[in-house]
Order: C-alpha cells, then sequence, then structure tokens
C-alpha cells in the first residue's frame, strides 16, 4: 500500500514538474495578431524554442482576423479555405502537442499575404531542456491578438459568439491565460507545493 501511495506520488511530482516548465508565448506580444504596423512573425517566432506542452496564445479583434492552423502548402499558398483548424474568440489559448511544424495565417483578405502568418517549430517535450531533438511531422499550436479600431475587408465568415475550433495536428485549445509578456512561466510555487505533498506522503 504504501509502494503504490509512493508510485501515485512520484507521478503527480512528475506531472506537475512538466507543467510548470511550459511556457505560454503571446503571438507579436504587444503588437498582438494583426497587420497594424506590419509585425513580422518570423522574426518574432525566430528567437524562441517551442517545446511540446507550451502555449501559443492570440489576441486580435474578431470581427477584423481570426486564426487558422493549416498545413504547409496551404502556408505557403496563403490558402485558408481547407484549415486543420479554425480559431475566431479573439482570444485563443492553443497547446502545442506534437513536436514538428505547425502553420497558421489570417484568413481575412490579403492578411497572409501582407505578413499574418506564423510558422512554429515544435521541439521535444515541455519537461525537456531547450533546444532537445524533435522530430518533423506536421501539427502543433496558437493563441490571441489585440483590438484594433481601422477597418479591414472581410473575407471567410467568422462566428464571433461561437468558436470553432477543431482539433487536430495534434493542437489542442485552451482557456485563455493572462500574459503580460511574451511569455509566462508557471508559478515556481507550485514546484514547493509539489515537494511538501511528496514530503507528507514519505512520512
Amino acid at each position: 500500500m504504501a509502494m503504490a501511495k509512493s508510485a501515485v506520488t512520484v507521478f503527480s511530482i512528475m506531472a506537475l514538474f512538466g507543467a510548470a516548465m511550459a511556457t505560454t508565448y503571446t503571438v507579436g506580444d504587444k503588437a498582438g495578431w494583426t497587420i497594424q504596423g506590419s509585425p513580422d512573425y518570423e522574426k518574432w517566432a525566430g528567437d524562441k524554442t517551442f517545446k511540446v506542452g507550451d502555449i501559443l496564445f492570440f489576441k486580435y479583434n474578431p470581427a477584423m482576423h481570426d486564426v487558422k492552423q493549416v498545413s504547409k502548402a496551404d502556408y505557403e499558398a496563403c490558402n485558408g479555405k481547407s484549415a486543420i483548424a479554425t480559431y475566431t474568440t479573439g482570444a485563443d489559448s492553443i497547446t502545442l502537442k506534437e513536436p514538428g511544424k505547425a502553420y497558421f495565417l489570417c484568413s481575412f483578405t490579403g492578411h497572409c499575404k501582407m505578413g499574418q502568418k506564423l510558422e512554429v517549430n515544435v521541439v521535444g517535450s515541455a519537461a525537456s531542456p531547450h533546444g532537445s531533438p524533435a522530430a518533423s511531422p506536421e501539427g502543433a499550436a496558437a493563441a490571441a491578438p489585440k483590438s484594433e479600431t481601422a477597418s479591414s475587408p472581410n473575407a471567410s465568415a467568422i462566428n464571433a459568439s461561437t468558436p470553432t475550433a477543431s482539433e487536430a495536428g495534434g493542437v489542442a485549445p485552451t482557456a485563455p491565460t493572462s500574459s503580460g509578456s511574451s511569455s509566462t512561466k508557471y508559478n515556481a510555487g507550485l514546484v514547493s507545493a509539489v515537494l511538501s505533498v511528496a514530503a507528507a506522503f514519505a512520512l
């Protein structure tokens, strides 16, 4: 019985340590997901190491933008008509669940060609060190941008009241998270709590 409790405790600690090391990235930082100011999303992603378990947060005005996860071919062609997953809430948090490439774009007319597209490379796992090797299947993550006041051309229909997030390609939407900066670490206090629980079980 004691061994069983110890095993459960160990697995719980491992799971919580993994969560504590996950990172939430606000796409575009303060600019969010937009065409205003011509954010360079390729540059934004270029200096980051995205790991399995990390979260992409897209913040945007849902009346003017959307987020579509697409294949590599559709990404390069700026085609959002055959999306793997569609997000329209204006505050979308997407967990990166598999290693490999993940592609996102805005399907509003002309936005993708103006640079509103994002490619991320997901490696290893959230509990592994940065820079760990990874496989290369397509599929992974994204999340939320910033309100805008300028008018924008309409394209694909958007359901602003009911978000459609068809899960595919190893991406799972999660509840939006607060993030004042581009990357938010889970509170280190969580680790201390886990260690306290482990000590209690050991008594």
